[in-house]
């Protein structure tokens, strides 16, 4: 949907602003621009909580530069969680370690590389990469920025190689109400959806005119039920079955 149909949308049939019930200089009682304000705060809390957008193509988002002997990358601000990375120059994705992995140890499978390992490598092409782990809880979005590294320490050959991220995101860009044929960069299944945060922080100011804290409490709880069922959707969509066998990781044969 374009900003002028959800602006509409939420000024007429969500908020039920009429030119009727407000008096004075202006015919609403919320601004064009306010309502927008309120529109990019509900897309940027439906895609932090919801994991709802996700970017395999943005050169400013998904493209890392390596440099000789850097291990470490900051990556993007809006970036919420690295799905996935690859050399540019390669059609398979990168092995990833999670941090917690990387000083232990597991018998090697065909298709498994031990990060045990990773400390003693000497420079050279990357083979894996891992991230700081800084996912938020489901009710806190406010997330620092992600470190990516990448093993081993890249050598002077690797220097300038690509590395290419899937990524969930934050949007990048904000809407502004002189460009209403924009739309909001969140999946289109869940515009309407987003409304009704842009609706909560509109009511949630004890107004006779506008409402009461009621409503704005209803609308606050729709918009969590709908980000958790985005969230587990975008999980499911995500999974991906594990690796496992009998006769390792703990589980043994001997006596």
């Amino acid at each position: 949907m374009t900003l002028k149909e959800l602006l509409q949308l939420l000024r007429e049939a969500i908020l039920n602003d009429r030119t009727d019930r407000a008096s004075g200089s202006s015919d609403y009682l919320w601004t064009d621009a306010t309502l927008v304000t309120y529109i990019n705060e509900a897309q940027r809390k439906f895609a932090a909580q919801g994991l709802v957008l996700r970017d395999g193509t943005t050169d400013e988002v998904t493209k890392i530069t390596l440099v000789e002997g850097q291990a470490g990358y900051i990556v993007h601000d809006s970036v919420l969680a690295v799905i996935s990375a690859k050399m540019a120059t390669q059609d398979a994705d990168l092995s990833r370690v999670g941090h917690s992995a990387l000083a232990a140890y597991r018998a090697p499978t065909d298709n498994w590389i031990d990060p045990a390992t990773f400390q003693g490598l000497p420079a050279g092409p990357t083979v894996a990469y891992s991230t700081d782990e800084g996912l938020q809880s489901y009710d806190n979005d406010g997330l620092s920025q992600i470190t990516l590294r990448v093993h081993p320490v890249p050598a002077a050959a690797q220097a300038g190689a690509v590395l290419r991220l899937r990524v969930v995101r934050k949007p990048l860009d904000q809407l502004v109400p002189t460009q209403l044929s924009a739309r909001p960069e969140i999946p289109e299944d869940y515009h309407i959806e987003m409304l009704d945060w842009a609706a909560y922080l509109a009511l949630r100011i004890v107004d006779d005119d506008a409402g009461a804290p009621r409503r704005a409490a209803d609308f606050k709880a729709t918009f969590e039920e709908n980000v958790r069922k985005a969230r587990i959707e975008v999980m499911r969509k995500l999974f991906a079955p594990i690796d496992w066998g009998f006769g390792r990781n703990g589980f043994s044969w001997s006596n």
